[in-house]
């Protein structure tokens, strides 16, 4: 599943990554243009809580493979890497969560209805 950001955040991410291309911090244009695609959401998706932080961990070991190639690494413990990422992402969903002002214990949007809950 390839998720898209509501039009909202989109326009407003798209415009703060031109305004910082025109002010030269290239690294943060490029990230954000990178990071939100081409293209804003058509239809809202369902995506549960537990589907972010799976995505999180598959995005963190992307991470750390690339840490392995640039080192050459030829040996690794993947149960200790797997620990480093699961606190490392805790607290870095954590910290995004507070920096954006959402409350983590409130349900997500776009998280599905439980049995009997209307949306």
């Amino acid at each position: 599943m390839t998720l898209k950001l509501n039009v909202t955040i989109y326009n407003k991410l798209l415009a703060q990554a031109e305004e910082a291309k025109e002010q030269g911090m290239i690294k943060l244009a490029d990230g954000i243009l990178e990071a939100i695609g081409s293209f804003p959401a058509e239809e809202i998706q369902e995506y549960t809580y537990t589907q972010l932080n799976d995505d999180i961990h598959r995005d963190m070991w992307k991470i750390a493979s690339k840490l392995m190639v640039y080192y050459d690494v030829t040996s690794a413990d993947a149960e200790k890497v797997d620990q480093t990422i699961v606190s490392w992402a805790s607290k870095l969903v954590f910290d995004l969560e507070t920096t954006l002002g959402v409350d983590s214990v409130v349900k997500g949007p776009l998280e599905p209805p439980v049995p009997g809950e209307d949306k």
